[in-house]
């Protein structure tokens, strides 16, 4: 036993420095030769006519690969398709290493090349729409739905043994091509490059939770108070430019407001005691520029806005402690995220409700009009915002 677990350990670590297959095959073949070539097809290539999808692969990071370059991915892929009785890979999707993962990771079709293939009928939706064509080479003409055109690419619908595909065709390498109906052509590129909306005007207000952790050594009855002075209304204002499809520029600003009072007792730093009622009344304006980007539903009913924040955000407070009166002033820059939803009630109005995080901290204020240094007992102004209210689309 004890030689057992070290060795489980052993191939354990091994697995896991492997990257995870996920294969499915819908017609399994006789395996193919390890020498076999497999023809790969990359994201947006077209296929050939005499294919079949055999099964289906994703190949992913495990969370502690270290062995995930392109090259072994790509080969591990082309050895699983071999292993399947296939002789090509129609890659579909290709996520590139990035900040959650250093892995290539892919998920693709595997193919059955073979000539002999017979061919299947084209769909009912493909003979009543696919009314353009492409020619790559002599001979080779592809019946297809051409859905977008720039100057340089074409890019386009078709089918092979029955399966729906799409691929991006660089033109330099195209013999000739026939669109059926431009005009169709013409409106689908402006749905697809319209913008949504101009401008939005937002209008909102809600219920806000300040954030900031208490300071040490403070009683039980004082924290009772203090939190209860960090929750309270927040009504506000934002105004969005669509610059692009997707992305907009904009103004936000909101303000937040609490206010709390009880009875206490307490000793100063000099021994003297001290009863009486204590008052606060808090409010905090925060106004900033806001970058972000949006998207829509095809039926245009729900729109989602993400946003980044930058900006002023003020401090007021009125404090009454034991009969003396403070005004405390200040001033910091803010930074926030906001995620907003709306739903459209008509084409120019929406209501919505969205949630927010703002930071920001006062390292210096004025306390009746003298400004002191906070030093370490910083005025924390981070807040957690909810927020509802009806939108103003143009």
């Amino acid at each position: 036993m004890r030689k057992i677990i070290p060795l489980f350990i052993l191939v354990l670590g091994f697995a896991s420095c492997s990257p995870i297959v996920h294969k499915n095959i819908t017609k399994p073949l006789t395996p193919r030769e390890s020498t076999t070539d497999v023809a790969v097809y990359d994201v947006g290539e077209m296929v050939p006519e005499n294919t079949e999808v055999i099964g289906n692969i994703r190949i992913t990071d495990s969370g502690f690969t270290t062995h995930c370059d392109w090259e072994t991915i790509l080969e591990k892929a082309m050895n699983e398709a071999r292993a399947a009785g296939g002789n090509g890979l129609e890659i579909l999707q290709h996520s590139y290493p990035n900040g959650h993962s250093s892995c290539h990771q892919i998920a693709a079709n595997i193919l059955n090349i073979d000539p002999n293939c017979p061919p299947k009928e084209p769909s009912e939706f493909a003979q009543k729409n696919y009314h353009d064509y492409v020619i790559l080479s002599e001979g080779d003409t592809t019946q297809c739905l051409v859905i977008d055109e720039t100057k340089n690419m074409l890019s386009i619908v078709y089918e092979v043994q029955g399966v729906t595909r799409r691929a991006q065709l660089d033109k330099s390498k195209i013999l000739a091509y026939h669109i059926d109906d431009p005009i169709a052509l013409a409106d689908l590129q402006y749905q697809k490059n319209k913008k949504v909306f101009h401008v939005r005007f937002g209008f909102d207000g809600g219920y806000a939770f300040r954030t900031a952790r208490l300071a040490d050594g403070l009683s039980n009855d004082y924290k009772d108070y203090l939190r209860e002075l960090s929750k309270g209304p927040v009504m506000g204002a934002n105004l969005r430019i669509n610059i692009d499809k997707m992305y907009s520029l904009g103004i936000h600003y909101d303000r937040f407001t609490s206010s709390n009072s009880g009875y206490f007792y307490a000793y100063d730093d000099y021994g003297n005691f001290h009863e009486g009622l204590i008052s606060s009344n808090h409010n905090i304006n925060f106004i900033a520029a806001s970058a972000g980007y949006h998207f829509t539903t095809p039926n245009e009913k729900h729109r989602f806005f993400f946003d980044y924040l930058l900006g002023y955000m003020n401090y007021h407070a009125i404090e009454s402690d034991f009969g003396t009166d403070y005004i405390i002033e200040g001033a910091t820059i803010g930074m926030g995220l906001t995620f907003d939803y709306d739903y459209m009630l008509s084409k120019h109005i929406g209501i919505g409700a969205g949630m927010s995080y703002y930071n920001g901290a006062l390292s210096k204020a004025k306390v009746n009009g003298n400004e002191q240094n906070l030093n370490n007992n910083k005025e924390g102004l981070q807040r957690f915002n909810l927020k509802a209210g009806i939108r103003f689309y143009l």
